[in-house]
């Protein structure tokens, strides 16, 4: 038998529901929350090289409607694919030099980009917990172990390194470092 309606129960039902709507709405973790061009800029604005930046997180179909804390996904995948990929440049390089002390930089270079690989492990940790500060904190790692790479490299020998580890730096970690400044801004 179905209980007799009760017009002042169902007003305070929908009442409650518009109240967790506007919430959401009001939440920027929540997928209502959408990235416009202004926000895409106003992340972009800050990098060096803005266009890149744009370009970087603009390669994903998804990006226009993803929220801050998914752009922040793309941004540590892409993070994480482009150390990957300077990884396997470093182990030809390695195999194709004869000379000792390039070997001995691109070793050094493949152990600062072992920890970069963590520390994307770490940020996709962190986000996943809501800790939003440790993801921004392993982006600002990721920057300095990268560095550390490209202070170490200086021979004519490592240049596609050289030029690999700049791009790394430009197009995608200081592009992860902007992303998750942004994001410490919703938690």
């Amino acid at each position: 038998m179905e209980a007799p309606y009760n017009a002042a129960e169902a007003e305070t039902r929908a009442e409650s529901e518009r109240e967790r709507e506007r919430r959401k709405r009001r939440d920027p973790a929540h997928s209502q929350y959408t990235l416009s061009e202004k926000v895409l800029n106003d992340i972009c604005s800050k990098h060096k090289h803005s266009p890149v930046c744009l370009k970087a997180l603009q390669s994903y179909p998804i990006t226009p409607l993803a929220h801050v804390i998914g752009l922040t996904k793309i941004s540590i995948n892409q993070a994480a694919v482009a150390a990957n990929k300077t990884i396997e440049l470093m182990a030809l390089l390695k195999r194709k030099t004869m000379v000792p002390s390039y070997v001995a930089q691109y070793e050094i270079c493949h152990e600062m980009y072992v920890n970069i690989i963590d520390q994307t492990e770490a940020a996709k940790k962190a986000l996943k917990a809501g800790h939003y500060e440790k993801v921004f904190v392993a982006a600002a790692r990721i920057l300095t172990y990268n560095a550390d790479c490209s202070d170490e490299l200086g021979s004519p020998d490592s240049v596609p390194l050289q030029e690999m580890n700049k791009r790394v730096y430009n197009y995608y970690f200081k592009t992860l470092l902007r992303v998750s400044n942004s994001l410490t801004k919703i938690g």
